[in-house]
């Protein structure tokens, strides 16, 4: 049909509609995030419903006029959509026609129980636990739907209870394809892996096949696309040969390197033929770069097969509603982003970021290689004066200073997003608090709510909805026009490069770093963004880094008066702490994994459990591909000094060669990278680049140090430490 009928049919039907005084019906749309994973399973009874939302009056034209005002348009007619109209904005589109930015908010429950029996779990005032449980449940759901609508929320989104899907609202569902396998299917090409995929998506999503109210699908929850979750080595390493995950590993490497000459370039072998890297028990992880370009290659192999058998499905047994992605954690994998592209119809991000803005390189190359726009399924801010007593315990990203932060932080990232013409929908985690000891599957305990453990709403952040969400639709309308200068987050490409002076004599360990010289503080300390902590007047620490012969000295100085650690064997990184990455060679641009010679020390201010009260441990955090083994907690090379005073603690700490891997100071250019944590005043402090751009996983986001030569005629003195009174050490 040509676009000229297309705009007489609009017409004619306009007039029919104005003639005959029975107005095109139009819905208000909605979407959704995350919650506790126990609270809806694959087992959970979905209500089979009938369509509340009515289609259009006139289904022929409202088709030609939705071609006009989208040239892209993704879906179903008569259901959810996406569509990207004329100016280049994605919207969501409903099922009769409205275009949509849509906030929604994840967990609506009924009750969320704790880890500790007699402690106080959340349970709604508008549930009955009396009486006919169904009934309750429905007299429930009406009540908490109509309180959701009055903060603002557009949907209700994932980990919500079924029942939703009988009411008129939008609402999204995470099936939990993979992660919901049981063991002996873990490994995709395993045998039973597309059978048990087949049984849990034909479960639940043949009931909703015809609701007009769901939105779409998430086929997972923050899968873990790592090395060692998916990486060819687990699916190649001691298993028998003519395994189907071995076979296809092995596929994988021939598509790489087709010759034997090839292969042995890349991998300093001297094979004669592919089958004798059959009959390895396991793959070497070493040359690294030849492990990293089978690893990429081999995770864009598996995402794509992943892709493709879960869509296939979703669409055979419910061909209307969409397929909105994969939910990623916090990072959108590049391998993975590109091999979805074919099969889904949105990208989804859980994405946790204390200073409200985003990572322009990450956002911007993922709709690039997908070509798709972009649903932000989980974020939240919360602080640690919540009415229902949460302290973070597990170290959750995005604590801010307080409530205040809260609101502010809520309306600043929300209308971000609404600022961006590819993303299309933001999801507010979650409804209620959690249980201050922890929720039951996990133990995760933050202030995450709308409203706390007593069902009280927090006025503060409740405003904040209710005055954000009308003006996101106009934002988003104009978003191809918006400059967005305050959207992205400084860029850490441009990576900052210092020199490192040698230390003709050893500083002496003893907390106190009078005996330094000044050229060995790094400049350029920055604060993360936070959003409150210009309300926080905190100095900025200071950072400290020396070479010698016989290895590296670092030191810290940071301003906490008010020092909370965790145990240094638990969720250490939860609570006051500092991190610091090295690595002994210097890291290329696109490196995003670490090799032998990366390394990712922390160091915890009060050793738990400490003799004294007074003390810190110094461990270095196992990363797949470094040169460890597993986590080194306390390091038993390194040695270290604390001194805890009134407003503030300094640790010294020395690192030997034989600690560092790949240590030699005559090649002299190295990557470093420090962050310090205050978890009472929400503050982190960074050089090079902070963990909201997962630096911790990202070798390339590390400065560049160059160490300074050592002086003509000086020789190497004694490492410094015999006198350590006064402070804590440990070794």
């Amino acid at each position: 049909m040509s676009k000229r009928q297309r705009n007489i049919i609009s017409i004619v039907c306009v007039l029919s509609v104005f003639l005959t005084g029975n107005p095109v019906q139009m819905v208000f749309a909605q979407e959704t995030p995350r919650t506790d994973p126990t609270a809806s399973t694959p087992d959970s009874k979905i209500p089979a419903t009938q369509p509340t939302t009515r289609p259009a009056t006139h289904p022929a034209a409202q088709q030609a006029v939705l071609a006009d005002r989208f040239p892209i348009l993704r879906g179903h007619e008569g259901f959810w959509r996406l569509g990207k109209d004329e100016s280049g904005v994605w919207w969501f589109v409903s099922p009769t026609g409205k275009r949509e930015f849509i906030n929604s908010v994840t967990t609506v429950q009924p009750t969320l129980k704790g880890r500790q029996r007699d402690a106080a779990d959340y349970i709604s005032s508008d549930f009955d636990l009396g009486g006919n449980r169904e009934q309750a449940t429905e007299r429930w759901a009406n009540a908490t739907l109509a309180r959701v609508k009055d903060v603002g929320f557009k949907g209700i989104g994932a980990w919500s209870h079924p029942i939703f899907h009988n009411h008129d609202i939008p609402v999204t569902r995470d099936l939990n394809v993979w992660t919901w396998l049981r063991e002996r299917t873990n490994r995709l090409y395993s045998a039973e892996w597309a059978e048990d995929v087949e049984a849990t998506i034909k479960k639940q999503v043949t009931p909703l096949r015809d609701n007009r109210n769901l939105v779409g699908y998430y086929t997972d929850n923050e899968l873990d696309w790592g090395d060692a979750a998916v990486g060819p080595s687990l699916y190649f390493d001691n298993l028998p040969a003519g395994d189907p995950n071995r076979t296809q590993v092995m596929k994988v490497i021939r598509g790489i390197w087709p010759t034997t000459e090839e292969f042995n370039a890349a991998w300093s072998t001297s094979i004669c033929d592919f089958s004798e890297v059959d009959e390895w028990t396991t793959l070497p992880r070493q040359p690294a770069e030849a492990y990293r370009t089978l690893g990429s290659k081999w995770l864009f192999t598996l995402a794509t097969d992943y892709f493709r058998i879960t869509t296939a499905l979703v669409r055979k047994y419910d061909p209307h509603h969409l397929i909105l992605g994969v939910r990623y954690r916090g990072y959108m994998v590049p391998e993975v982003v590109a091999a979805s592209r074919d099969f889904t119809d949105a990208q989804s991000l859980n994405y946790y970021v204390a200073d409200a803005m985003l990572d322009k390189k990450m956002f911007e190359s993922a709709y690039e290689a997908s070509g798709q726009p972009i649903i932000i399924t989980e974020y939240s801010f919360h602080s640690l004066d919540g009415r229902s007593g949460n302290r973070n315990m597990v170290g959750f990203p995005s604590q801010v200073l307080d409530q205040q932060a809260r609101a502010e932080a809520y309306k600043l990232f929300t209308t971000r997003l609404s600022r961006v013409p590819y993303i299309v929908g933001a999801d507010w985690f979650q409804w209620m608090d959690e249980p201050p000891s922890g929720r039951l599957s996990d133990g995760e305990d933050a202030n995450f709510g709308i409203v706390d453990v007593d069902d009280r709403k927090y006025e503060t952040l409740a405003d904040a909805v209710k005055a954000t969400t009308p003006i996101l639709n106009s934002l988003h309308e104009q978003s191809y026009n918006d400059a967005r200068k305050d959207v992205w987050r400084e860029p850490t490409e441009a990576r900052p490069t210092v020199k490192i002076p040698y230390l003709a004599k050893a500083p002496r360990l003893n907390g106190e770093i009078s005996d330094w010289p000044a050229s060995a503080k790094l400049p350029g300390v920055k604060a993360v963004r936070t959003v409150g902590n210009e309300r926080s007047k905190l100095a900025l620490p200071n950072m400290l880094v020396g070479w010698r012969d016989e290895g590296l000295y670092v030191a810290f100085e940071v301003f906490d008066d008010q020092v909370t650690a965790a145990p240094a064997d638990g969720w250490w990184w939860s609570r006051d702490s500092i991190e610091f990455w090295v690595s002994t060679k210097p890291v290329a641009g696109d490196r995003m994994s670490y090799d032998e010679n990366a390394h990712h020390f922390f160091f915890v201010p009060v050793d738990f459990p400490s003799r004294d009260g007074v003390g810190g441990v110094v461990g270095q955090w196992f990363v797949p591909g470094s040169a460890i083994r597993a986590t080194q907690l306390p390091h038993p090379d390194i040695k270290n000094a604390v001194r805890i005073l009134s407003d503030r603690y300094v640790v010294e700490i020395f690192i030997p060669a034989k600690a560092l891997h790949g240590f030699d100071p005559s090649q002299t250019v190295m990557a470093y990278n420090a962050q310090v944590r205050n978890y009472q005043q929400a503050a982190e402090y960074y050089w090079s680049a902070p963990k909201l751009v997962i630096t911790q996983a990202r070798p390339n986001t590390w400065g560049t140090v160059y160490l300074e030569p050592k002086p003509t005629g000086i020789q190497s003195l004694p490492i410094a430490g015999n006198d350590l009174s006064g402070a804590a050490t440990g070794e």
